[in-house]
């Protein structure tokens, strides 16, 4: 059969593995390093505490047993486009760095692309040094582990306050800052540590406002919402340096730390340009055509994150994110098959769904598309929350289909009525 490669086993690859899978006429392959998936858009519940480790992570290979590909643990290293073949790293087992497999190489008849990106440090001095990031769940999870810490020392001491900057005010920044408000409330109340009084986040970006993406009705909402929680938003300022002790601004005032989270931007993978067969963009993602096809490399294609996609106006890209990645996934799910059988296939158009924001356990804002009017139409408090949450489920439906989705939401409210919302461990 037709053999396709996909690498990457994010919101894009995954989802694109399933459909493809689940056909019954080509051979799917979906490597990653990791052993499950995560959705990604949910790091920041993991990093305040709010889901537990592999709370919500799909294994691969029990995953792929029953959608019809197979999984190839490994992480990409080289690409022969002549000879139609991928290079993996060897994999060891964490934690004892044990070899279970050794470097090896996958053939594939067609390539996908899904390894998504990582935040872009923009050179700064010391970001890489001393910044925690939220590019995975063990990173998330290392967050957590450093909040927990804090939060158990200034329990015996009413006058230590926990200091934490996050660069960045875009979704993951502004989320992450409201999430930890709220976890902060919850450890007080089950596990009598210090409420969110002691609390001291301070939020970063050089852009004039918050989620400078959306509606400046929908920014002004949620700068309003963490300014109201305590949040101080420092906007309109650089990032000269990152200290062990602090964040260094570029109008020369200083914002002292104990946790630095760096949320600011996203780029490509080191990996793209290394393997350099590549047309990428200034932002080192792999530039695709219309249909995703990468420009200049026959049978190879890229989707989510690391896909430079053109979109609409000129010069504009598809943004880099979840509901993007999942169009995409989508889309190339129905355009390969019939690529194959040598139809007609329609070029990819993105179609933004609106933008919605957690602000915390009931809240959130955010907006959605109104056509023909101009401005977007504006979504708040609980209606956004549950709009958000369902967002959620549907990324569930389409990893496993409506009724373990639905069997997992049950188990979601069954494990809240007996557990702690908030992880004190």
């Amino acid at each position: 059969m037709h053999t396709v490669v996909i690498v990457g086993g994010g919101a894009a690859g995954i989802e694109l593995a399933t459909r493809l899978g689940k056909r019954g006429d080509l051979d799917v392959a979906l490597v990653d390093r990791d052993a499950s998936h995560f959705w990604k858009p949910r790091l920041h519940e993991l990093a305040a505490g709010l889901l537990g480790d592999g709370e919500e992570a799909v294994p691969y290979l029990a995953h792929a047993q029953s959608h019809g590909y197979r999984y190839e643990p490994g992480a990409l290293r080289g690409l022969d486009v002549e000879a139609r073949r991928i290079d993996l790293d060897e994999v060891r087992l964490p934690m004892t760095d044990e070899l279970i497999l050794p470097p090896r190489s996958l053939r594939y008849d067609t390539l996908v692309l899904a390894i998504g990106s990582r935040v872009n440090d923009f050179g700064t001095p010391g970001v890489l040094a001393y910044c925690d990031m939220l590019d995975s769940p063990a990173q998330a999870i290392a967050l957590r582990r450093k909040i927990l810490a804090l939060a158990l020392r200034s329990a015996g001491d009413p006058e230590r306050r926990i200091r934490i900057g996050i660069v960045g005010a875009g979704a993951t920044g502004v989320e992450l800052a409201a999430e930890l408000h709220h976890a902060f409330d919850d450890m007080h109340r089950y596990g009598g540590l210090g409420s969110a009084s002691k609390l001291d986040i301070t939020l970063m970006d050089m852009a004039p406002r918050v989620l400078p993406a959306v509606d400046p009705s929908t920014s002004a909402s949620a700068q309003r919402t963490l300014e109201d929680i305590g949040v101080d938003v420092r906007l309109g300022v650089g990032v000269d340096a990152v200290t062990p002790e602090a964040f260094h601004l570029s109008d020369g005032s200083t914002v002292p730390c104990d946790i630095r989270v760096w949320a600011a931007g996203v780029t490509g993978h080191p990996i793209v340009a290394e393997l350099g067969v590549f047309e990428l963009s200034k932002d080192r993602r792999i530039v695709v055509d219309e249909r995703l096809a990468a420009k200049g490399v026959a049978n190879v294609y890229a989707i989510g994150d690391c896909a430079y996609a053109p979109a609409g106006a000129e010069g504009a890209s598809v943004p880099p994110t979840a509901q993007a990645a999942h169009q995409q996934a989508g889309y190339l799910a129905d355009a390969l098959p019939r690529a194959l059988r040598s139809e007609t296939v329609r070029a990819f158009v993105y179609r933004s769904k609106g933008t919605l924001v957690s602000l915390g356990e009931r809240q959130a804002t955010g907006e959605l598309p109104a056509v023909p009017r101009k401005t977007p139409i504006p979504m708040r408090g609980l209606l956004a929350k549950g709009l958000y949450v369902w967002l959620q489920h549907m990324h569930r439906v389409a990893l496993h289909g409506w009724f373990r989705a639905l069997a997992l939401w049950l188990a979601d409210g069954l494990r809240n009525t007996t557990l702690p919302p908030v992880k004190l461990h």
